[in-house]
């Protein structure tokens, strides 16, 4: 399951839990398929986000750690002269392999 920001709900995702309002009001439960129309309810009513059944979208934020690591070698390539950015980079490296927990 997955929580997603309403403006990233899709037509035929299914809701994992209960959508409520923003006094605690139960608007939908588990189960049901998103449809454009419920989906622009929610809206109206102000509801922020969802949370759907699977892991239907991929955030930037959710990539690998060997992924980010790779990305971060190419953010810094071009400034490896320069010792501050490069302990930087070092510092962010260090920090991400000791509190990503990944196989």
């Amino acid at each position: 399951m997955q929580k997603i920001p309403l403006t990233m709900a899709q037509p035929g995702m299914k809701l994992a839990r209960d959508v409520t309002d923003d006094q605690g009001r139960v608007l939908c439960g588990p189960g049901v398929a998103l449809e454009a129309s419920l989906i622009e309810k929610f809206q109206q009513l102000g509801v922020k986000f969802v949370t759907v059944e699977g892991h239907p979208i991929k955030f930037p934020w959710e990539r690998p750690l060997q992924e980010e690591l790779t990305l971060l070698e190419e953010r810094f390539c071009r400034v490896a002269h320069d010792t501050r950015l490069r302990k930087l980079k070092e510092i962010i490296k260090k920090y991400w392999l000791e509190t990503r927990n990944e196989a």
